[in-house]
């Protein structure tokens, strides 16, 4: 198992070049050893969530076991079929694949309204309609300087 942590500390900081050269050899030693003590805190959670289950497990009884069974079925069940919807309607209206996780609703009709609704924004312009009213008016004769003729007209060299 340490051989293991040791591989998995050496990618992580052959990964991290910039990191490790400002914190150190003893910034990366003690980088390593909270990584270390968070990985088996997480494993140590994770063994208790099991025993506490397996335990509450015990306690109950067939019936109670089979209708917790069924329940999370149920619910496992619901999520699916919300997922299948969600992705189905994405597919059909062109929702990219990053933005499906921001269609919601619970029917057809209510995530196809939302897929249209994020397309549609995704879709607006992003920058402002020209405003016609300002800028030059009419076209000026190309190679011809305004106040160039101004001046020629005012001191009579035309």
């Amino acid at each position: 198992m340490s051989e293991a942590t040791t591989t998995e500390a050496t990618a992580t900081t052959e990964a991290e070049p910039t990191t490790t050269q400002e914190l150190g050899d003893s910034g990366i030693k003690a980088l390593q050893a909270e990584r270390d003590a968070r990985k088996a805190a997480e494993k140590a959670n994770a063994d208790l969530a099991a025993k506490l289950k397996a335990f509450e497990d015990a306690k109950l009884s067939d019936l109670e076991k089979a209708q917790n069974a069924a329940n999370e079925s149920a619910a496992e069940l619901t999520r699916l079929r919300t997922e299948n919807i969600r992705n189905t309607v994405a597919l059909s209206k062109g929702v990219p694949a990053d933005l499906v996780e921001f269609l919601t609703g619970d029917t057809e009709e209510a995530v196809a309204a939302k897929a249209d609704l994020l397309l549609a924004r995704l879709n607006a312009p992003t920058s402002p309609k020209p405003d016609p009213s300002q800028g030059p008016k009419g076209d000026p004769a190309l190679g011809s300087d305004p106040l160039l003729d101004a001046l020629k007209n005012k001191l009579g060299l035309n």
